[in-house]
């Protein structure tokens, strides 16, 4: 008989999994998809490339318990992550640094806006571009204004729905300028693939003799809530419940839909070794698209020649009957969604069994350190 149920494979719900079976629970994981890993299942294509089905993943991190507990299920190899914007046809590195200041204006001009930038905030530097737009000095601000202008206004609203002064300050405050030549996407001192993939990885954490998994399974189905109490397949349920999905699905949508943004993704292949001069090519224009990212550099896979594979990154409004747009990716930070989800968490802090964890059901925006610390952290705070 299980005494966990968990709802949902993806990071969350495969580490309290995991964590729950090293104490001798019997765990019953339940994934309304046909495979597990969540959005960071990856499978060969037809040339034999890893393929990221649900855009790229990056393992970054800067702490080592987060590596030291990754490091259980897979064996890693470096990688540094490089995105390029196309800026009225010029590709620029991303965050926006010195050296894209170098592509983007005459050598006399970048050597005065480098100058000013180093000596106003020092070098190797990540300075918001609000706080830029805010600077004393007149040709730092025309600058964060075009940086403003060609990489941020268009990007964000079509990513978002939202103008930038409608999406929440801790999305813009993600922005930054780097004062800096180092093009790197990702600066932190661990930065690293899983050497066969993250689906064997997952594959590695779900293989204990006390988790059973069921795909294609929709756990609302057997689980419901009557009188704040839990109860799967009718009977009430006394164990604990693990849930990871969206949470005003969870509740009925009892104080309505939250809203969320979805994406779209267009799989291509090319007949050459090489497309892009960077992993992932963004466009923060008024295409429709918002990046292109060349999967052979992302999963280090140079040896296979004469053919690589893309996918084409389209964002739009979720909506749950729809055959497109039907998955949830993106919790839309506003004042008013974070109001509407409280009203959500208070009635699932009144279920004591019940753990919500994870970018649906605490409704927020985690990176991939972030959602593994979380977990860990949550799995720690139920013991004590």
């Amino acid at each position: 008989m299980y005494s966990v149920i968990v709802v949902g494979s993806g990071y969350a719900g495969s580490i309290m999994a995991r964590k729950y079976a090293e104490q001798g629970k019997k765990v019953l994981l339940m994934e309304n998809r046909g495979h597990i890993a969540g959005n960071m299942y990856d499978s060969l294509d037809e040339n034999g490339i890893l393929v990221h089905k649900y855009g790229p993943h990056i393992a970054y991190m800067d702490h080592q318990r987060t590596f030291d507990f990754l490091s259980e299920f897979s064996e890693f190899v470096p990688y540094e992550h490089c995105v390029n914007a196309d800026i009225d046809g010029i590709e620029v590195p991303l965050p926006f640094n010195l050296t894209s200041i170098d592509r983007l204006f005459d050598a006399e001009q970048a050597e005065e806006l480098k100058t000013l930038l180093i000596d106003s905030y020092g070098m190797e530097k990540k300075i918001p571009i609000l706080t830029l737009r805010q600077s004393e000095n007149q040709k730092i601000r025309i600058l964060a204004e075009l940086i403003y202008e060609k990489i941020f206004i268009d990007y964000t609203t079509k990513m978002w729905d939202l103008t930038p002064e409608e999406v929440d300050p801790s999305v813009t405050a993600r922005i930054p300028v780097h004062i800096s030549y180092d093009n790197r996407h990702f600066t932190c001192p661990i930065q690293v693939m899983p050497k066969h993939g993250y689906t064997k990885l997952f594959e590695a954490m779900l293989s204990h003799p006390n988790i059973t998994v069921k795909l294609n399974t929709n756990a609302l189905d057997v689980i419901s809530l009557k009188d704040d109490e839990i109860y799967y397949e009718g009977q009430k349920w006394d164990g604990t419940l693990v849930y990871t999905g969206a949470i005003d699905t969870f509740f009925g949508y009892r104080f309505g839909e939250l809203q969320y943004r979805s994406l779209y993704f267009e799989y291509e292949t090319h007949p050459v070794d090489r497309l892009q001069d960077s992993t992932v090519l963004n466009w923060p224009d008024k295409r429709a698209a918002t990046r292109r990212t060349e999967n052979k550099l992302l999963v280090c896979q140079p040896n296979v020649p004469g053919v690589t594979s893309t996918i084409v990154e389209y964002p739009g409004k979720y909506d749950k009957n729809d055959k497109k747009w039907n998955v949830p990716y993106y919790p839309i930070p506003s004042p008013k969604n974070h109001e509407q989800y409280e009203q959500y968490n208070k009635e699932a802090m009144k279920i004591k069994n019940l753990v919500m964890i994870g970018r649906l059901a605490e409704y927020r925006y985690y990176n991939m350190e972030g959602i593994i610390t979380a977990a860990l952290d949550k799995f720690e705070a139920i013991c004590k």
